[in-house]
């Protein structure tokens, strides 16, 4: 799935056409307000089990124009909510017995950055656009989280384990991949509402709403 995922956001990012002649500098706020892990992340996470969920907020500047495409680089902050758990090499055993069991207490942030490319694939009366939307970027977790490893010698736990534990493949970052069906709607020239949903890591945007702002369009 992760090839996949990859694969979708290079095809977005490479189908932007170069019209920087008409081009104009904007900001861009989004937000997610729930998301979650679905089937097939815990390869990516190198876990058994990941059951993640929580809401994020992207705020950047952009480059386009309100009838066509547009790209840019946002900050991210992603919350991770309470009670939210991955589970390490604990298929071997029954439940309980074996493997490190990781689980947030109180809710746990990922802030980092992303590049995005939007590309439409159908306009309307140039207001109503129809399109996708690939991002890539790096992220950073913080926080510490309640953690229970397994073992024949014995158990322990620990409630102040770094967060970075959640991504067991990588002790400093996360990468950051989204790949979305996106409309747009141009409420008046430069200003225009996006909204989408579709595939991500580490979660899957449920729903997402951004509002993208360009100076200067008329």
């Amino acid at each position: 799935m992760c090839r996949r995922i990859v694969l979708g956001v290079v095809v977005v990012l490479a189908l932007g056409r170069p019209v920087a002649a008409q081009q104009q500098w904007g900001i861009n706020v989004a937000l997610t307000p729930s998301w979650q892990t679905g089937p097939g992340i815990s390869a990516l996470f190198g876990s058994d089990r990941v059951d993640l969920h929580g809401s994020e907020v992207r705020v950047g500047i952009v480059r386009g124009i309100d009838i066509d495409s547009d790209w840019g680089f946002s900050f991210i902050s992603t919350s991770i909510a309470p009670d939210s758990t991955v589970n390490v090499d604990v298929t071997p055993c029954s439940s309980g017995t074996c493997g490190t069991f990781l689980r947030t207490v109180d809710r746990t942030r990922m802030t980092g950055f992303e590049f995005h490319q939007f590309q439409p694939f159908k306009t309307w009366r140039n207001r109503v656009q129809v399109g996708m939307l690939g991002a890539v970027g790096l992220g950073w977790l913080h926080g510490q989280i309640y953690k229970r490893t397994a073992t024949a010698d014995g158990v322990s736990e620990s409630f102040s384990a770094s967060a970075a534990e959640l991504y067991p493949p990588s002790a400093d970052v996360v990468p950051l991949l989204r790949l979305e069906i996106a409309a747009a709607g141009i409420i008046q020239p430069g200003l225009k509402v996006r909204v989408g949903g579709g595939l991500g890591m580490p979660g899957y945007h449920t729903f997402g709403v951004s509002f993208i702002y360009l100076i200067g369009s008329k």
